[in-house]
């Protein structure tokens, strides 16, 4: 389950900052991937949680499991959003915001 997303721009470089709980111990996440728009739409990054190789048909005890993060660097330089899909579902659409490369934040309102 994804609880915290962010994405920050410098120069050509996206840098999104992913956080979030797996929903019992045995389970993982991993990035699969992602994709710069490009000027013509947002660009995307994709996950997939799922339980984690050999413990597919296991018994698992219910209870939470672990906090993960994930960072991750798009190269692209017109995206004003990143859109997050977990195992092919979108999940959020997150603004990307611009940090000056000579200090400073923009585009924060």
């Amino acid at each position: 389950m994804l609880t915290e997303a962010d994405a920050f721009r410098v120069g050509e470089i996206i840098t999104v900052r992913l956080i979030g709980q797996l929903p019992t111990p045995c389970d993982e996440v991993k990035e699969l991937g992602n994709y710069p728009a490009n000027g013509i739409g947002s660009a995307r990054i994709f996950l997939r949680e799922g339980r984690k190789p050999g413990m597919e048909n296991t018994y698992c005890t219910q209870v939470l499991g672990r906090i993960w993060s994930i960072n991750s660097l798009i190269r692209d330089k017109y995206s004003k959003t990143v859109e997050i899909f977990i195992n092919d579902h979108f999940v959020r659409k997150v603004r990307v915001i611009e940090i000056s490369p000579t200090g400073g934040w923009h585009n924060i309102h």
